[in-house]
C-alpha cells in the first residue's frame, strides 16, 4: 500500500531527478551520485551518519567491531556530506585500529610537509592494504535510489548514528531479512517523520533517559527487544582505551574556540577580543573549512594578529585550516569554547572530546540537540554554560575532580551498551556473509 511516507519519497525522487539535470546544481550537491551511486559491491555491514562527528564515531566503532567479531563482513559508512566522504576515505586507508583523529592528523601533517605518501601516527610512511572499511555518499531516501543501492551494496544490517532515522532506510532493511536488522547507536531523539515503522529496529542505545523515553513512545508498537541508556559513543575510543583523563601539564594555548560558525561571529568576536586584551594565546577551529578565509578576514578587520596553526603566540589568533587536528590542539589547551552554541538554529557540537582530554570546557547559551546532556553536565559542574558573552572573562571553570567522577559513570554506561551491541551484531550477521 502506498502510504504518506512512500508518496513523499516518490515526490522527492521525482523532483531530484529533474534537478539533477541542471549541471551547476548537480555538481554542487552531487544529486546524481545520491540517486545512482557509484556504490561499492557488497555484501556490507552498512553504517550511516549525518556529518563529521557522527562519522568519526562510526569509523571508530567499525574498527572496534573488526577486533571483537570474527568473520565480520566488510563495512560501508555512508554520509550526507561530500567532504566527510573524503575524510572517511583517507582515514579508512589504514589497516590498523588506531584513533581516527590521530590517523587523520598524521596524514595531514605529512601532506603539509609535501610528502605524497600516507603516514602513520609517528609520521613515517605506511603501507596500505585494501581496507575492510569503505565510505560513500549516502543514497537519497527514494524508492529508486534505495533499490539501486541495495542491489549493489547488499547490506546485511544497518547501524544508524544518533538521529538519522530515514524512513526508507529502515523500511528497506525490513524487506531484506526476517530478523530486525537495524541498530540505533548513541541515539538522540526529539521527533521523526510521522508514521515510520520501527519494527526493523532490533537495538536502540540512546544517549539519555529522555531520548529513550521519547523514542519508545513512538516506537512502542515495534516491541524492540534491546533498548537502553548507553551514553554518547563519541567517547568510545577513550572508554575502550581505559585511560584516565589526560591533562596537559604545560598548556601553551589559553583558549581554543572549536567548531565555530560564521553565524556565531558576533559572540565569537567579543570573546576573542576579550582574550587578546589579556594577552592570551587563542586558537580558532572553524566548523567548515569553507569559512576559514571569512574568519581570517573578519579577524584582520578587527585589527587582530592572525597566524596559521601550528604556530601559537600570546596575543595572537591561530587558525586551524585542516580537518582532523582537534586532538593535537586540545593536547596543548587550557580551556575550550564549543561552537554551535552561540546561535539558536545550529546545535551545539562535540563537547566530550575536550572534556576527556582534561580541557576545561564551556558552551554558549544554546544547546540544541543536546539539552538533556548539557543540563546534566552543567548541574554536575562538569561543563560551564555561558548565558551571554558578558560573563566570558569571569567564567567559572569546571573542577577537574567532578569531571573525572562524571566521566567514570559515563564510561560504565558506554561499556555496557557497547557489549550488548556486539552481542546483537553477532546474532544478526548471517553465516557466510563475508
Amino acid at each position: 500500500m502506498f502510504n504518506a511516507i512512500d508518496f513523499a519519497r516518490f515526490a522527492i525522487g521525482t523532483a531530484a531527478k529533474a534537478v539533477a539535470k541542471v549541471p551547476a546544481v548537480n555538481t554542487r550537491f552531487h544529486i546524481g551520485d545520491r540517486l545512482n551511486g557509484p556504490w561499492p559491491e557488497g555484501p556490507f555491514l552498512w553504517m550511516h551518519g549525518a556529518s563529521l562527528g557522527e562519522c568519526k564515531m562510526l569509523l571508530n566503532l567499525a574498527k572496534f567491531l573488526q577486533e571483537d567479531i570474527a568473520n565480520l563482513p566488510r563495512i560501508l559508512i555512508t554520509t550526507q556530506k561530500v567532504e566527510v566522504v573524503e575524510f572517511l576515505r583517507d582515514a579508512c586507508k589504514t589497516p590498523s585500529a588506531k584513533s581516527v583523529d590521530t590517523l587523520v592528523a598524521s596524514r595531514l601533517r605529512c601532506d603539509d610537509e609535501g610528502s605524497a605518501t600516507r603516514c602513520d601516527e609517528d609520521g613515517s610512511a605506511a603501507g596500505c592494504n585494501e581496507s575492510a572499511i569503505e565510505a560513500a555518499i549516502a543514497p537519497a531516501d527514494t524508492q529508486t535510489a534505495m533499490k539501486a543501492f541495495v542491489k549493489k551494496v547488499k547490506p546485511v544490517a544497518l547501524v544508524l548514528a544518533e538521529n538519522e532515522l530515514w524512513p526508507g532506510y529502515i523500511s528497506t532493511m525490513r524487506t531484506l531479512g526476517v530478523k530486525p536488522s537495524v541498530a540505533i547507536v548513541s541515539g538522540r531523539y526529539r521527533s521523526s517523520f510521522p508514521g515510520i515503522d520501527f519494527s526493523p529496529v532490533g537495538f536502540a542505545s540512546m544517549q539519555t533517559g529522555g531520548d529513550l523515553s521519547r523514542f519508545l513512545n513512538v516506537a512502542s508498537k515495534a516491541n524492540i527487544e534491546n533498548t537502553m541508556i548507553g551514553g554518547d559513543w563519541k567517547i568510545l575510543p577513550w572508554v575502550r582505551a581505559g585511560k584516565d583523563i589526560a591533562r596537559s601539564e604545560n598548556p601553551t594555548i589559553d583558549t581554543v574556540f572549536v567548531s565555530m560558525h560564521m553565524a556565531e561571529w558576533a559572540s565569537l568576536s567579543r570573546m576573542i577580543v576579550s582574550s587578546i586584551k589579556r594577552q592570551e594565546s587563542v586558537v580558532l577551529i572553524p566548523r567548515r573549512l569553507t569559512e576559514v578565509e571569512a574568519f581570517r578576514k573578519a579577524l584582520i578587520e578587527q585589527e587582530l594578529l592572525v597566524v596559521d596553526w601550528p604556530l601559537v603566540q600570546k596575543g595572537t589568533v591561530s587558525i586551524v585550516t585542516h580537518f582532523g587536528l582537534t586532538k593535537d590542539v586540545f593536547s596543548k589547551a587550557r580551556t575550550a569554547i564549543v561552537g554551535g552554541s552561540f546561535s539558536r538554529g545550529i546545535g551545539v557540537h562535540d563537547f566530550w572530546e575536550p572534556l576527556q582530554m582534561g580541557v576545561a570546557t564551556c558552551i554558549g547559551p544554546f544547546a540544541t540537540g543536546q539539552k538533556e546532556n548539557v543540563a546534566a553536565l552543567v548541574r554536575e559542574g562538569v561543563l560551564t554554560q555561558l548565558m551571554s558573552t558578558a560573563g566570558y572573562a569571569r567564567r567559572n571553570l569546571p573542577d577537574p575532580k567532578l569531571v573525572s567522577t562524571f566521566l567514570t559513570h559515563e564510561k560504565a554506561k558506554i561499556q555496557d551498551s557497547y557489549r550488548q551491541f556486539v552481542e546483537y551484531i553477532r546474532s544478526i550477521i548471517p553465516q557466510g556473509a563475508v
